[in-house]
């Protein structure tokens, strides 16, 4: 008897010892609040260093004791730098185009080999453009300019310089072409002579106005003669025709209305049959 009661009080201090007393545990959502960290990336970290962050439970069931929200934190300081896309190193970028499959055409030695002769003319054009003599006082305008003094719109003038360039004093050519100050009065005279050329009423709407009045005319002149009627003047001898066979049909007409006449004043017997039930 003594030696059971001995064994027993052993096993009931041990389960004393292992009884712990209530760790308040956190669900994720709690865990987000405290932490103030998005559910998505709770989410991450919790599958990314699942090994760092103490848990208890699995699935909808785990929850996080509060050391685990330090480990949260830690996290949160430790990815701050490495927000948005990573940067790629020389190392990186070496490789990607060592992969990447040859583009066909031309070369890049080729491109290169022309790039700096083309830089190369380019300063030319401009010395050349530069070592061109000009006039004290001579100043070259653009269209734009030509516009605003001659108040002519920049289409029009477009459309001077490609039908009139011989008459437009000018230098250069395409994009580079500017013009001297003497254009001004050519682009006025231009206007004013374009101003003269068609006169008011030659054009298509002046063309379909004048039609209208003219199909009008015709309709009403059609109207007057009548569909059946026909466009010579009719002799005597038709006319008198015309007169008899229009007696004819007054007198069909009149005696039909008299037999109609003598029909309604008879008088109508009507016969009321009753049937019996």
């Amino acid at each position: 008897m003594d030696e059971t009661a001995h064994d027993s009080k052993p096993e009931s201090t041990a389960k004393e010892e292992t009884t712990m007393p209530d760790e308040k545990l956190y669900t994720l959502t709690e865990v987000a609040k405290e932490t103030k960290i998005s559910m998505p990336t709770l989410q991450r970290y919790k599958k990314l260093y699942q090994s760092r962050i103490p848990s208890k439970g699995s699935g909808r069931s785990q929850r996080y004791p509060e050391e685990a929200l330090a480990i949260f934190r830690e996290l949160k300081t430790e990815n701050i730098g490495r927000r948005g896309r990573p940067r790629k190193t020389a190392a990186a970028a070496a490789a990607k185009k060592a992969a990447a499959p040859a583009k066909r055409g031309r070369k890049p030695a080729a491109k290169k080999a022309a790039a700096p002769a083309k830089k190369a003319a380019a300063p030319k054009k401009k010395a050349a453009a530069a070592a061109a003599p000009k006039k004290a006082g001579e100043e070259l305008l653009t269209l734009t300019q030509v516009s605003k003094l001659t108040n002519v719109s920049y289409p029009t003038l477009l459309r001077y310089v490609k039908n009139n360039l011989k008459q437009i004093p000018h230098k250069g050519t395409g994009r580079s072409r500017r013009f001297l100050p003497g254009a001004v009065e050519v682009f006025k005279e231009l206007r004013q002579q374009s101003k003269v050329g068609r006169k008011a009423g030659s054009g298509k709407k002046a063309a379909k106005g004048k039609a209208k009045p003219a199909a009008a005319a015709k309709k009403a002149a059609a109207g007057r003669r009548g569909p059946g009627r026909p466009k010579a003047v009719a002799s005597d001898a038709e006319l008198t025709a015309r007169v008899k066979n229009l007696e004819k049909a007054l007198q069909k007409a009149v005696s039909s209305i008299a037999s109609l006449e003598k029909k309604l004043a008879k008088p109508v017997k009507a016969q009321v049959v009753f049937k019996g039930r």
